[in-house]
């Protein structure tokens, strides 16, 4: 009985943590693109817009304001995946898991420069992925915390009469 009250409360928890997460899926293969929407929108992820090219991704981007981003390396268009993920505003603070066939080093590391939340390797299962996404989740909640403490430890700073802001 108590490892069903528990697994009901991890299961509020997570539920509290997908819903109203907006996704967005940067993805050229049109099945692949299908699949990742079904699946999320299966676990109560809300699926705010697919993109098969960088260009695409980055206008959809800065309308919607997702909440995680799914970026494909190897797109169409003019940049790449990784390419696309550098050119995404700085302030919007948007954690971006790599979904890839591809994981040779000189990949790895420019997706590396990136920072990203998490690098799928392709094929992988729905667990995995939903796995890799909610763990993406908190730790962009805690990034978030953070950033809100260190605005509030410069504020208090320079309310003290011998900081010099």
């Amino acid at each position: 009985m108590e490892s069903l009250t528990q697994s009901l409360v991890q299961t509020s928890s997570d539920m509290s943590l997908i819903t109203g997460t907006r996704v967005i899926i940067v993805e050229d293969e049109a099945v692949v693109a299908l699949h990742i929407r079904q699946e999320l929108t299966k676990l109560g992820y809300t699926v705010a817009g697919t993109a098969t090219a960088g260009e695409q991704a980055l206008k959809m981007i800065e309308e919607v304001f997702p909440d995680i981003i799914l970026m494909d390396i190897h797109i169409q268009g003019a940049i790449d995946g990784i390419e696309t993920a550098s050119r995404i505003p700085r302030y919007l603070h948007v954690p971006i898991i790599f979904l890839t066939a591809y994981s040779e080093d000189v990949t790895l590391k420019r997706a590396g420069e990136t920072h990203p939340y998490g690098y799928l390797i392709k094929p992988f299962l729905d667990r995995e992925l939903h796995a890799t996404i909610k763990m993406a989740l908190m730790r962009s909640r805690a990034d978030e915390a953070i950033r809100e403490n260190e605005a509030l430890l410069f504020r208090a700073l320079c309310t003290t009469p011998i900081a010099e802001c």
